[in-house]
């Protein structure tokens, strides 16, 4: 067997391992990058390969798949602990209200998020609050002309297992205001509501986890653009929206031909698309994983 082949096929299997085990129940989202710092073994089994031209006997790769199955799988379910979330109480808070800035139109919130669960919805009387169940945390707070720019970000990026398993953003933001979104988060199980919120736009790149971003009334057109890894994303988008998706990666499954939507290359188009006023535009790009679209009545 080749040394190419092989290191593919072993990759597939052990992130469908460590998907299967996350999705049941055991370990983190975090363990996906705990397991990530395993990858000099790789270069252990290149090395041995040369030895032998460059390929490996299939007796010794059914052993090595068995035993790198079984160590994954024995470190996240005794390991790894599971995620919880209510570990940790609320540390510091963040009130952005109306009467500190009453001429801005127009937020833009970066999020720096390494780890843990992260909540945005709608709600607040105020421009934005923030709970904060984490410690080190950097917040920044500017007006240019009648635009909020707020940075939020973990301050301590090499954080453990344990640490990020605790942490815990819960964000309301104003409908009152036009929002751009930048979300970077690592290991993350995400809700990100966004309700009768106008957005311009929406970037999110994450390493691993959950993410179930809720889509309605958010304006003309919404530019949403989702760079992620090993995780699973799912879409709430109202049935009178215009949606565009345009869809790329390399290991992901999709529930996308199933919605009778315009194909077109990679790019999916609800029917309705060029009748309605309100649009939301897609760009998704998925490592590994698995997007779900679902299509629901408007609120």
């Amino acid at each position: 067997m080749r040394i190419g082949t092989f290191i593919k096929g072993l990759l597939l299997v052990l992130i469908g391992t460590v998907l299967f085990l996350i999705n049941i129940g055991y370990g983190s989202w975090d363990s996906i990058l705990q397991i990530g710092k395993w990858w000099p073994v790789l270069l252990i089994i290149l090395g041995l390969s040369l030895f032998s031209l460059g390929r490996i006997p299939r007796w010794i790769a059914f052993v090595a798949l068995a035993v790198s199955v079984l160590a994954v799988s024995a470190y996240m379910v005794l390991i790894v602990p599971t995620q919880n979330y209510h570990e940790k109480s609320t540390v510091s808070t963040l009130t952005i209200s109306r009467q500190q800035y009453p001429l801005v139109k127009q937020a833009n919130l970066t999020v720096d998020f390494g780890g843990g669960q992260l909540l945005i919805a709608p709600g607040t009387p105020d421009l934005l609050q923030g709970d904060f169940a984490s410690d080190q945390i950097t917040k920044s707070v500017v007006t240019t002309d009648q635009v909020l720019k707020v940075n939020l970000s973990q301050t301590e990026h090499s954080l453990s297992s344990e640490q990020l398993n605790g942490d815990r953003w819960h964000l309301q933001i104003s409908p009152e205001l036009a929002w751009n979104l930048n979300i970077n988060a690592g290991a993350i199980d995400g809700k990100i509501d966004l309700t009768g919120v106008p957005i311009e736009q929406l970037n999110c790149k994450v390493g691993a986890g959950n993410m179930n971003f809720i889509l309605n009334k958010n304006g003309a057109n919404s530019k949403i653009k989702i760079m992620a890894g090993a995780s699973n994303i799912k879409l709430d988008i109202p049935s009178d929206s215009g949606v565009s998706i345009e869809l790329g990666g390399a290991l992901n499954s999709n529930n996308l031909d199933e919605l009778g939507w315009i194909k077109s290359g990679n790019r999916y188009q609800s029917p309705n698309y060029n009748q309605v006023a309100s649009k939301i535009d897609c760009n998704i790009q998925l490592s590994a994983g698995n997007l779900q679209v679902k299509m629901g009545s408007s609120i």
